[in-house]
């Protein structure tokens, strides 16, 4: 294939992928994970619509699946430490560690709740279809796109986004988190408010026991 017509084919297979696959919801099961193709695949994640994650594999069900443990897939680790690295409980996971029990079930909600999953078989240019979305999208949850590219999120870049990013909750905070949250505030809404991200609220929201306490 000459240069012309290696860009056109990923131009078609980046087209297919963006635009005529299907957005799935996430189930977090095996027989969910095991509806996909046992086939090579590049897949992309979005979360609340913004694709925040690609990769490749050989086989797309496999993948799937490791998508059920924090750790199997970059994915799940990334997402826990982009979102519930402030929490008291919090310590980094790896391959070899998942998160705290706390912790996985808010990663399991919001997986559940935010993302969709996306992906197309690919047998020629797996690679160089991930790295072209990559470089186009900047999925903030890859660590990868050219190889070996890492991504790690600084105290001061979380405080870019979230002003208040781990400083601790005062008082005033939980009662003001309190009456917000009775006078129907979502959680996107409180985040912005508190200047945290969605993670750390939902995680006070359930320390202090406000679902059961107003029934919501």
């Amino acid at each position: 294939m000459t240069k012309t017509q290696i860009e056109e084919y990923l131009i078609r297979l980046e087209n297919e992928l963006l635009n005529n696959s299907e957005q799935r919801k996430i189930e977090l099961n095996r027989n969910w994970a095991n509806s996909f193709p046992d086939e090579s695949a590049v897949y992309l994640f979005r979360e609340s619509g913004e694709i925040c994650y690609v990769g490749e594999t050989g086989s797309i069900q496999g993948r799937m699946n490791d998508i059920l443990n924090t750790k199997n897939h970059t994915l799940r680790r990334n997402l826990g430490n982009y979102h519930y690295s402030e929490l008291p409980n919090y310590e980094k996971p790896s391959s070899k560690k998942g998160f705290c029990d706390e912790i996985e079930l808010l990663l399991n909600e919001k997986i559940i709740t935010d993302l969709t999953v996306s992906f197309i078989t690919v047998n020629l240019g797996r690679k160089e279809l991930e790295e072209r979305l990559f470089d186009k999208f900047s999925p903030k949850y890859s660590i990868k796109g050219k190889r070996g590219i890492q991504k790690s999120y600084t105290l001061d870049e979380k405080r870019l986004e979230h002003k208040n990013a781990y400083l601790p909750w005062t008082k005033d905070d939980d009662e003001k988190l309190e009456q917000l949250y009775c006078e129907g505030k979502s959680v996107t809404e409180l985040a912005q408010l508190f200047g945290r991200n969605n993670g750390s609220i939902e995680s006070r929201i359930k320390k202090l026991e406000l679902p059961e306490k107003y029934c919501r």
